[in-house]
């Protein structure tokens, strides 16, 4: 317990200058943080018997953050990612290491699973209205928070017990609930003019956060792993912590494009 509180008063108050800050800082951070998580979820299969293509991972990766440096817009940056994807297929074929359909399969589900995933985050900060990053960090730790809350609390049924079975439906109900509960207060105070679509962001924002979570844990009990790493002492590793965000990011860009409207 000690090492989570002081893992987290050191790490909380990094987190919230960068996202003050913004780019150019945010981006570099981003992709720091997806090259950790892409090594934490190969190096992981490794120890399984697999055998990603890591390094052509990490170049997607830092070619596909570079790209959006230069450009700015998300939607080129998936068509660039699908052409590394067809490059990265025919790397098999001219290696001279053999690799298996299930090392492919895996070395792209990394590259979307981290890189792709998370630069929504840019994605949302380069928009003209300001705070809307924020979002994202509203609807997955009220999510989460509430849910453990209430789940300790009178959390009885069990939600997925043979991925997680300390979550319960209590807890998830709770999740929702918080997430709503603290985007409406998100809106009223820097937003009020979007109070209603707002907090229903956090309605959908919720579940999809909680199946972040749930798709972590399955990914860990696949590999039979309690935690990705040990980055953060108390916490385990980037992926850990970034498992909620991770899912929670695309939603709320998308959301706010096509259903708020935002630019």
């Amino acid at each position: 317990m000690f090492k989570r509180i002081v893992t987290t008063v050191i790490g909380l108050p990094i987190l919230f200058i960068i996202l003050h800050l913004g780019n150019p800082y945010l981006l570099p951070a981003l992709l720091i943080v997806s090259l950790l998580g892409l090594r934490e979820l190969y190096q992981v299969s490794l120890k399984a018997g697999m055998n990603p293509i890591s390094w052509a991972g990490y170049l997607t990766a830092v070619i596909y953050f570079y790209f959006l440096y230069s450009h700015s817009r998300i939607p080129n940056g998936v068509t660039l990612t699908v052409l590394m994807i067809i490059v990265l297929m025919s790397l098999p074929i001219v290696s001279r290491k053999n690799y298996t359909i299930h090392d492919i399969c895996f070395t792209l589900f990394g590259i979307v699973y981290v890189p792709f995933m998370m630069s929504h985050l840019i994605a949302i900060d380069q928009m003209m209205t300001p705070y809307l990053i924020w979002m994202v960090f509203v609807v997955a730790w009220c999510c989460d928070t509430f849910a453990y809350l209430t789940g300790l609390l009178i959390g009885k049924h069990k939600l997925c017990p043979s991925i997680s079975p300390k979550k319960t439906i209590e807890g998830a109900i709770g999740g929702i609930i918080g997430s709503v509960a603290g985007c409406f207060a998100f809106s009223w105070f820097l937003m009020p003019e979007y109070l209603f679509p707002l907090s229903m962001m956090g309605l959908g924002g919720a579940i999809i956060s909680q199946l972040g979570d749930l798709s972590a844990s399955s990914i860990k009990r696949y590999f039979d792993i309690k935690d990705f790493g040990n980055l953060f002492p108390g916490h385990g590793g980037i992926l850990d912590r970034f498992d909620s965000i991770l899912f929670t990011a695309p939603y709320v860009f998308y959301y706010l494009v096509w259903v708020i409207q935002l630019r």
